[in-house]
């Protein structure tokens, strides 16, 4: 499967379109963090629909976009691309690298622990 990458632009519009699951190129200037210009925005989505990441309907005079991907399918396809360049396909090295560069609260480390305790790999079943 082909690596969906966004560009940290593209990925802050997107961001904007998900949370409101349709959106103008004015609602996402009036919800994203930063200020840009509305062609900056303009062209970012046109170019987002270009790649198959967005779609509009006309409303009036007005595109109305709607994402094409689950927020999921980016997170899962550019997590997987980073593991694969960065870190040798390893989640070991990953947590690792992740728990020595950013400082973790004790109750931030005790859900991540929890999660691991309680994760299931595919394919493998409990001793219930």
């Amino acid at each position: 499967m082909k690596t969906k990458r966004l560009h940290p632009l593209e990925l802050e519009v997107m961001k904007v379109v998900w949370k409101l699951t349709r959106a103008t190129v004015n609602d996402v200037l009036d919800n994203i963090d930063r200020k840009l210009a509305y062609t900056t925005v303009a062209t970012t989505m046109k170019s987002l629909e270009k790649k198959g990441f967005l779609s509009h309907q006309v409303e009036g005079r007005t595109f109305v976009y709607q994402p094409l991907v689950q927020e999921a399918e980016i997170k899962h396809s550019m997590l997987n691309d980073l593991l694969e360049r960065l870190f040798d396909n390893s989640a070991e090295k990953l947590v690792n690298t992740l728990l020595e560069v950013r400082q973790t609260s004790s109750d931030e480390y005790n859900r991540l622990q929890a999660l691991i305790n309680n994760y299931q790999p595919e394919g493998e079943e409990t001793d219930d």
